[in-house]
């Protein structure tokens, strides 16, 4: 490499000796190649960028397909854009929140006077259509914090400031396609024409950040494919998941229900249900008392102190229900079963000839979930979960642990559920203990 060129490995088999700051688009055309349809992105020397980002020193550069991981998410993040482009165009008094890549496609939250009907989704797909046809580049911009701040307040985008303000970073990155620019870490598509095949899905509520507490925005979800096939193929899927929704089945099958009178995200398991329910808790209980564990029973609610001690209070306070006054004392209902095993376990004197020692319990414990994240049966507000907790010594931590993984394979498996993903929970920033 010179200070004006750039040696350049791309994709393991063509390297090229080339001007600094050009982009892998102009390395392609300038090496006589055409761009392969299923690119979306780069990787250069590791690090994932646009496809027109520019290449500075010396690199390994490899094109990265949709059908990798990572260009799916850049493709629905550049379509969450393409979305939000539209809903501006349709509705220029719309203001901005977040719109990132998800799992299954991507959404977008807007602040809007009205929420959003089905004839909105039709328009806002026929605009998405237009702008599509038009191939606008999709630039990375790069600006100031202060910049950027002055900028979106021009546009009155007040929730990009807010973003922005929450920002360490002095220098900040946005995209613009034609009319439309949004603050954005990147990469995205080379253009708005890379997008094939699109529908917006449906719409909901979200509170901004989350909370309850600030103001409710209106978010649009979508998917999209590099063709409509794929496009077709997923809707059918959709459309066959619909049939087998738990939440319609427990309904027709008459399993379980819950009611606005008892509550949100609280479950009533009728007579069928409650007898699903207890086969599957007998297997529990089997399995449990063959592989050396005891049952333990505790109260559904504890006095506030215990959870104080405990670290809950502290760091899993937004997740607890409010406290309950009795007798002059706060009581909390329980949001986890491990304090009370650990006073358990505490009661009398143990020797280290007892160990290990492993609890169990099938424990009912009552989180406070945000309304708009409660589903069915698969996020509530109070349910009962195989819990457990092993007391052993240093000397016999790989064995347990060996051993309670087997255990849960063997009852994930039991259930069908056989593509398991195991991962290793190292030290977030709100932990306790110490290191070692």
């Amino acid at each position: 490499m010179t200070d004006n060129n750039a040696t350049v490995t791309l994709t393991g088999d063509l390297q090229q000796e080339c001007r600094a700051g050009i982009s892998c688009l102009e390395l392609l055309e300038t090496c006589g190649r055409k761009i392969p349809e299923d690119a979306v992105a780069v990787k250069v020397n590791g690090d994932l960028q646009d496809l027109r980002a520019p290449i500075r020193k010396d690199a390994e550069v490899r094109l990265l397909p949709y059908s990798s991981e990572e260009g799916q998410e850049v493709y629905r993040h550049s379509s969450a854009h393409l979305m939000a482009q539209a809903v501006i165009r349709l509705f220029p008094n719309a203001r901005l929140a977040i719109g990132p890549a998800i799992e299954e496609g991507f959404y977008y939250d807007f602040e809007v006077e009205h929420p959003f009907t089905p004839d909105d989704l039709r328009k806002i797909e026929k605009v998405m259509a237009e702008i599509i046809r038009e191939d606008l580049p999709i630039i990375r911009k790069e600006l100031t914090q202060e910049e950027a701040i002055h900028y979106f307040q021009t546009q009155g985008a007040s929730y990009k400031v807010e973003i922005i303000q929450g920002i360490t970073d002095s220098a900040l990155t946005l995209y613009e396609q034609g009319d439309f620019i949004d603050l954005c870490e990147g990469p995205h598509l080379p253009s708005t024409g890379k997008v094939r095949a699109f529908k917006l899905l449906s719409t909901a509520g979200a509170y901004w950040k989350g909370d309850e507490r600030n103001p409710m925005l209106q978010r649009i979800y979508g998917i999209s494919f590099p063709s409509q096939t794929e496009l077709d193929r997923h809707l059918d899927l959709l459309e066959e998941m619909k049939k087998r929704d738990h939440r319609k089945l427990g309904r027709e099958l008459d399993l379980f229900s819950s009611h606005d009178e008892i509550g949100p995200g609280l479950v009533l398991w009728h007579p069928k249900g409650a007898r699903v329910r207890r086969i599957i808790e007998d297997l529990w209980r089997h399995e449990h008392d063959r592989r050396g564990y005891d049952q333990v029973f505790t109260p559904h609610l504890a006095r506030l102190d215990l959870w104080k001690r405990s670290g809950h209070t502290d760091f899993y306070r937004e997740n607890m229900f409010q406290p309950i006054q009795i007798e002059q004392a706060a009581y909390q209902l329980k949001p986890m079963n491990c304090p009370f095993h650990i006073v358990i376990y505490k009661s009398h004197l143990r020797s280290y000839r007892d160990l290990p020692i492993r609890l169990a319990e099938l424990g009912t414990v009552y989180r406070y979930e945000r309304s708009g994240v409660l589903h069915g049966l698969m996020r509530v507000r109070g349910f009962t979960q195989d819990d457990a907790h092993i007391f052993c010594r240093p000397d016999q931590l790989e064995t347990e642990i060996e051993a309670v993984l087997d255990f849960t394979l063997f009852l994930s498996n039991t259930f069908g559920f056989d593509a398991t993903e195991i991962f290793l929970s190292t030290r977030p920033e709100k932990s306790v203990g110490s290191d070692s």
